[in-house]
């Protein structure tokens, strides 16, 4: 059984602290949007922002990536395909979920927002940032 580090400890806290913060732009910006547009259109249009907001913010607060500019393209094109794949998800689930089960498409979100977020933990530590251990 692999022992969990004070390293990884802190990244998760991190994590958890910046995906609570993701988690009110995806959810607010959802809300504010769909009280202009379709939740189809609102959904996407808050999938995107939210996935800018999250790099910034995974890139700097949470793995503490310090990529040079050429590993920095490599890692961003790696998260457009990691949070495209989740966003993907994010937005068929939502469709799926309020046409099929769910009389609410806000109750939905919720349930997408959840599913995503463990989603893009696993491929942003996985898969795009290559963290060090560094504190």
């Amino acid at each position: 059984m692999k022992k969990i580090t004070l390293f990884e400890k802190k990244e998760a806290m991190r994590y958890a602290f910046w995906g609570v913060v993701t988690v009110g732009v995806n959810y607010l910006s959802y809300l504010l949007l769909q009280l202009f547009m379709p939740y189809q259109a609102a959904n996407l249009i808050s999938i995107v922002m939210t996935k800018v907001f999250a790099y910034c913010t995974n890139r700097k607060f949470v793995f503490r990536s310090q990529n040079g500019p050429r590993e920095q393209i490599k890692e961003i094109i790696r998260y457009i395909l990691s949070r495209g794949l989740t966003g993907v998800v994010d937005f068929f689930g939502l469709i799926l979920l309020t046409e099929t089960i769910l009389p609410d498409d806000r109750v939905g979100k919720i349930i997408m927002i959840g599913v995503t977020t463990v989603m893009n933990y696993f491929l942003g530590k996985i898969f795009v940032f290559k963290s060090s251990e560094k504190d």
